[in-house]
């Protein structure tokens, strides 16, 4: 059985990927801080095959809609799912592009 992973929030992911799970303790990751930002960014694409929310399909009908997760590929081999950091940082970008557009800078 994999071990349980822990849910965090976006805004708490830069800072969580700087320690590593040892056991029930925490330690400080080897090497220097991560800065997600200069981790290559990587795309999945899953299906999600005749989801519960859209009904009962007739038979021999499958309907599938894709599921995009979106990964940041570190140095080292740290791999981390940021599909929610991701939307949120655009929508951060999105805001403060309206703030400036909205001073006139």
């Amino acid at each position: 059985m994999a071990p349980l992973v822990p849910v965090l929030s976006p805004a708490d992911l830069p800072d969580r990927i700087q320690f590593v799970q040892s056991g029930f303790r925490e330690k400080r990751r080897k090497g220097g801080a991560i800065d997600l930002e200069k981790c290559h960014l990587m795309e999945l694409i899953q299906y999600s095959c005749n989801p519960p929310e859209e009904g009962i399909q007739a038979p021999g009908v499958v309907k599938c809609k894709p599921i995009v997760r979106l990964f940041r590929k570190c140095a080292g081999g740290l791999t981390v799912e940021t599909t929610s950091w991701e939307s949120k940082k655009s929508h951060d970008e999105s805001k403060t592009t309206e703030i400036y557009k909205t001073m006139n800078l």
